[in-house]
C-alpha cells in the first residue's frame, strides 16, 4: 500500500495577491518552500491570466525552467510545460468574435485589447493600456487594425475600466446576446472583464494536468483570490483562498490562508498541505 505521505502532489497558485506580494515580488520564504517541494518530487503551476510570456519571465527569473514546473496563462487558455519548452494545451478565440469585443468596447467608451507571440494589441492608446503593459512587463503594439496584425487566432480579449465592475457588468450583459454559448467570461480584479474559449478556465487546467502528470485530483491544491481563481479553487483536491482574498469565494475553499500574499501565504499551503 502506498503511504499518503509518499504521493506526488501538485500546486496550482494564481500570482497576483497570491503568489506575488504587493510589490509584485515573491518572497525568499515562498521560494525556498517551492524549492524544497519540487526537489522532492512534486509539481508545481503558476495559473494566471496573464499572458504566457509574462508567466515566463518570472519563472526564468526564478529558475523555474525545469522539471515539474508549469504555466498555464490566459487563465487556463494556454499551458506550457516549462522543462520541454513548449505548449501542451491551447484554446483559441476566433479573431471574429475578437472584433466584435473590440468593436463594442469602443462604442462603450471603455477600453478592449487582445494579444499575439508576446505583444499585448490594442487599436487605441489609452491610459488603461499603458498601465497594463507596464504591470504584466510586455511591449505594446498599437495597431491600426488587430485584424490586419494578427496572424492567428488569439487567446484571449480583455476589456478593462478604472469605474470598475458596474460599468464591465452592463457592458457583459449588452453584449450578451453573441457571447453568452460562444465566449466564456471571467473578472480577474473589478477593472478586468476577460473572455476567452468555452473550453479554457482555471479549473480546466487543474483537470487536464492531473490527467495528463497521472496525479489523483485529490492530490491537488489550487490557491487564488480573485473571481476568476473560483473553477481552480473549486476543482482542486484542497481549494485554497488568500486571506487577502476576495471573501465572496470563501463559500468555495476548503481552506483560508492564516497569512495574506505579503507573509509567506504560499509557504504557509505548501507545509501545511504538500511537505
Amino acid at each position: 500500500m502506498t503511504k499518503t505521505d509518499d504521493r506526488k502532489k501538485i500546486l496550482f497558485t494564481d500570482l497576483d495577491e497570491t503568489l506575488l506580494s504587493s510589490d509584485k515580488s515573491i518572497s525568499p520564504g515562498n521560494l525556498e518552500a517551492i524549492d524544497e517541494m519540487v526537489q522532492k518530487g512534486h509539481k508545481f503551476v503558476i495559473v494566471t491570466g496573464r499572458p504566457l510570456e509574462s508567466a515566463m519571465i518570472i519563472s526564468k527569473e526564478h529558475g523555474w525552467y525545469r522539471e515539474g514546473y508549469y504555466i498555464s496563462s490566459y487563465n487556463g487558455g494556454l499551458i506550457y510545460d516549462c522543462y520541454k519548452e513548449e505548449n501542451i494545451a491551447e484554446y483559441p478565440v476566433s479573431r471574429q468574435d475578437v472584433r466584435f469585443i473590440l468593436d463594442r468596447a469602443y462604442e462603450a467608451g471603455i477600453h478592449a485589447h487582445t494579444y499575439e507571440d508576446g505583444y499585448v494589441v490594442s487599436e487605441h492608446d489609452t491610459k488603461e493600456f499603458r498601465k497594463y503593459i507596464k504591470g504584466i512587463r510586455l511591449p505594446g503594439v498599437v495597431a491600426e487594425s488587430a485584424d490586419l496584425y494578427l496572424k492567428r487566432d488569439p487567446i484571449k480579449a480583455i476589456v478593462i475600466s478604472w469605474e470598475g465592475k458596474e460599468k464591465l457588468e452592463a457592458f457583459r450583459k449588452s453584449i450578451a446576446y453573441h457571447t453568452d454559448g460562444r465566449l466564456a467570461y471571467t473578472y480577474s480584479n473589478p477593472v478586468f472583464l476577460e473572455y476567452s474559449s468555452l473550453m479554457a478556465s482555471k479549473g480546466g487546467s487543474v483537470r487536464f494536468l492531473c490527467e495528463k502528470l497521472g496525479i489523483d485530483i485529490a492530490d491537488s491544491i489550487g490557491c487564488g483570490d480573485e473571481e476568476n481563481d473560483r473553477s481552480m479553487i473549486e476543482a482542486a483536491g484542497c481549494g485554497v483562498l488568500m486571506s487577502n482574498g476576495n471573501m465572496a469565494l470563501k463559500d468555495s475553499a476548503d481552506y483560508i490562508t492564516e497569512n495574506d500574499n505579503n507573509h509567506d501565504a504560499i509557504a504557509e499551503v505548501i507545509r501545511k498541505f504538500v511537505l
